[in-house]
């Protein structure tokens, strides 16, 4: 067998790699809203957020040459889109579910129309982490490829298990999205405390937006057209 032919391992490396590209985005994406819906609130706009957040760090990482800072840029704008959720939902009669939809169909709108001058451009990637450098096969080198932002998802997930168990900041939001009213007897205000958290979480799935930009061309009016038929 020839060395770059490896066999039934395809399978599970492929499996393997296809499952750690994939899962990067929608780590932070769920570690964002755990923190949402601890505090007693559901945010149905992350998929806008991420789609906004993709573009927005392709489209300053294009423009820079710095991927670094189109993750920086993807998490102000998710930032942006946390502030504004928790805001307009600390009025009285507004549904957050309601405007979460609404922040999904406004941040995909808005990646498709602004995204549309950066599909054909090439902007650098993030560093990933080599762990596949001990075997000489290709395959193997690229499936075991990880992205930085892979590792960091995972340290958080981590950390945020044991911050809402151990830590007052933590603690405060379990409290204010179990029961307002004991929030209230503790001295808290229900209202600022439900809406900081989703605007913090909002940035974390556009932070892992630059793992998930190359997906913009596939999901552009283009193919909007085609599965109209």
């Amino acid at each position: 067998m020839d060395a770059t032919e490896i066999g039934l391992w395809g399978v599970p490396l492929a499996m393997l790699g296809g499952a750690i590209r994939v899962s990067t985005p929608f780590i932070f994406v769920s570690l964002g809203e755990a923190i949402t819906e601890r505090s007693g609130r559901i945010n149905l706009g992350l998929e806008g957020t991420l789609a906004f957040g993709a573009m927005t760090a392709y489209a300053v990482a294009v423009m820079t040459g710095s991927p670094w800072l189109g993750l920086l840029a993807a998490a102000a704008a998710g930032l942006c889109f946390g502030l504004f959720h928790g805001w307009i939902c600390k009025f009285r009669g507004v549904n957050d579910i309601a405007i979460g939809i609404a922040l999904m169909l406004f941040g995909s709108g808005l990646a498709f129309f602004f995204g549309k001058p950066f599909i054909q451009p090439s902007a650098p990637d993030l560093p990933a982490i080599p762990f596949g450098g001990w075997s000489d096969i290709p395959q193997v080198q690229a499936a075991l490829n990880v992205n930085v932002l892979f590792l960091v998802g995972a340290a958080l997930a981590v950390f945020l298990w044991w911050a809402f168990r151990n830590t007052r900041a933590g603690l405060i939001v379990r409290v204010v999205g179990d029961s307002s009213d004991a929030a209230c007897a503790m001295g808290l205000n229900p209202k600022r405390c439900a809406s900081s958290p989703p605007a913090s979480a909002a940035r974390w799935p556009a932070s892992a937006a630059p793992t998930s930009r190359s997906t913009i061309p596939a999901v552009g009016p283009k193919a909007f057209r085609r599965d109209r038929g």
